[in-house]
């Protein structure tokens, strides 16, 4: 009897250890992983004290409303993507824990920006790391950024599996809002199409759990994306840095509803304002020097390029920045690109320039 007790009480106490030790383990495999990922809640937290930049152009047509930026790349989840990026050829890759996601609130608020579309790079290694990140931005900032699950591209060998993807929705239903940006025209890697087999199977994903849809076609992939909004009529579009098509994509939009369109970069010039420049952007202070020496010109030609194409079709235009390098978020550069957008805006008739400054994203969100 009293070696059955023996045996009882010792089965109990290996138990007990082995409960604690397995919690202990994952506390300590968190936090070590955490450290080398470079993942920590601590990103997340601001003192906000920024104030609200002085406009520089004295335009009287300025729009001084909401705004809702459809275009951010925010910072990624952990160093690891951000090396790796790098390492692959990327510019810049800024990480969480370089760029606070509490800044980005702060520094959006005084721009007058209520909430933006944010793109968080989803890879196929660690993707958990990313949705546990997601996940405490929309708890410490409800509401402040529209969540996009974002493909690692051009590098497809990051890209994670359909089926994964789909199970990240499946066990995390409302966190996303969008997929996307599917970009296909960059100057590293090997370039998918936004008509290839995988993609059609994220366009299916979309239209199941109701995401919006960021792409950024390549030249000559109209015709690719003329058949993907006919065969996916529900899943709402977004597209951008078209400028080539701004006729045919006024036309798409004519006869496909599902067809929205974000002026961001390509009206202000952020990535860089020549043709070629070594596929290397401009730095901070070469763009401030840019942007305000030519203020005046890129509005003409903004104006003269999309006024019309905008008014026109005055439902399906919105605003946004495509800020992504670590200087984009810069209080002095975030400022110019903002009154820029304030001024472009303003001098849009007035029936359309709440629509485009944030009703038209809006009601995307509502729609979807």
């Amino acid at each position: 009897m009293k070696k059955a007790l023996l045996i009882i009480l010792l089965i109990f106490s290996a138990v007990i250890f082995i409960i604690v030790a397995y919690f202990v383990f994952v506390f300590v495999f968190a936090k070590i992983t955490n450290k080398i990922l470079g993942v920590s809640n601590e990103a997340l937290n601001y003192e906000c004290q920024l104030k609200a930049k002085e406009r520089e152009f004295n335009y009287t047509r300025y729009y001084n409303g909401p705004l809702i930026d459809t275009h951010v790349h925010m910072p990624v989840a952990s160093n690891i993507i951000s090396k790796v990026s790098i390492w692959a050829g990327f510019e810049d890759m800024p990480a969480a824990s370089d760029i606070s996601t509490g800044y980005i609130n702060c520094l959006f608020e005084t721009e007058g920006i209520s909430k933006s579309f944010g793109f968080f790079i989803v890879p196929n290694t660690f993707p958990q790391h990313v949705i546990d990140h997601v996940k405490a931005i929309e708890e410490k900032y409800p509401g402040k950024f529209v969540k996009f699950f974002m493909p690692p591209l051009p590098l497809q060998i990051l890209n994670p599996s359909s089926s994964k993807v789909a199970k990240i929705l499946n066990k995390n239903p409302g966190l996303f809002h969008g997929y996307g940006e599917a970009r296909f025209d960059f100057t590293l890697g090997t370039n998918a199409n936004p008509d290839d087999e995988y993609f059609r199977e994220m366009y299916r994903l979309a239209d199941e759990n109701n995401l919006i849809v960021q792409i950024h076609p390549d030249k000559g992939q109209l015709e690719a994306l003329k058949r993907i909004l006919g065969k996916y009529p529900n899943v709402k579009f977004l597209a951008h840095v078209m400028p080539d098509v701004k006729k045919e994509v006024g036309e798409l939009m004519a006869a496909h509803s599902n067809l929205y369109y974000s002026l961001d970069a390509e009206i202000h010039y952020i990535f860089g304002y020549q043709t070629i420049q070594n596929n290397k952007g401009p730095t901070k202070e070469e763009y401030l020097k840019f942007i305000r020496e030519n203020f005046d010109s890129l509005l003409k030609e903004a104006l003269g390029n999309w006024k019309e194409i905008i008014e026109a079709r005055p439902d399906q235009f919105t605003w946004g920045t495509d800020r992504w390098y670590t200087w984009h978020f810069d209080p002095e550069v975030g400022g110019l690109v903002t009154e820029f957008g304030r001024t472009f805006i303003g001098h849009l008739n007035p029936a359309v320039q709440e629509k485009f400054a944030y009703k038209n994203a809006e009601r995307l969100l509502r729609d979807h």
